[in-house]
């Protein structure tokens, strides 16, 4: 015996249901990228900011470094491994070690931190190597630049699509009443 419906209510009824479904399913994939994109431009970000010159405030985490290390006078110096030394600011000498720094006192990354007269700088791949910048224009502390990179590897794609949707939501025909 064959049943005879309507066509009409259970096409409704189909879409309502496939519509909700589909709502949902699409909010669980667009998440789902989101958060898979999320891991992949934290991961895609780290060769890119091994590249990048970063301020180094706290010698004592990179290893093999050495000291900063200021005298009686104000003068600041870099002590490396083997105990010898080389002024640093007010004037930056030579790279040339040769004189142990007997009067001085251990500079704390906290103060290092709080100063832009002076500042060291490292490529994170090239370390222990430093650089010495008088005035600091290096604006990334240590491992704040893959963060950053990281983001805006992460934000550029949304911010492009979002852009490119509201273009094209506008371009369309708009139904008139």
């Amino acid at each position: 015996m064959a049943r005879m419906i309507s066509r009409q209510p259970l096409r409704l009824r189909a879409m309502q249901i496939t519509t909700a479904r589909g709502f949902a399913y699409g909010r669980l994939i667009f998440w789902l990228a989101l958060t898979g994109w999320g891991y992949a431009s934290w991961f895609l970000a780290t060769p890119i900011a091994a590249n990048m010159r970063e301020r180094i405030n706290d010698l004592s985490v990179v290893p093999g470094a050495g000291l900063i290390m200021r005298d009686p006078e104000g003068i600041f110096y870099h002590v490396n491994t083997e105990g010898q030394s080389r002024a640093i600011f007010p004037e930056l000498a030579p790279p040339v070690y040769q004189q142990a720094c007997l009067d001085c006192t251990l500079v704390t990354g906290e103060q290092l931190s709080q100063t832009n007269d002076f500042c060291i700088t490292g490529i994170p791949k090239h370390l222990p190597q430093l650089d010495f910048e008088i005035p600091c224009h290096t604006w990334a502390p240590q491992g704040t630049g893959r963060r950053v990179i990281s983001f805006g590897l992460f934000i550029a794609p949304l911010l492009l699509f979002w852009a490119l949707r509201a273009l094209l939501q506008k371009q369309q025909p708009q139904p008139v009443h």
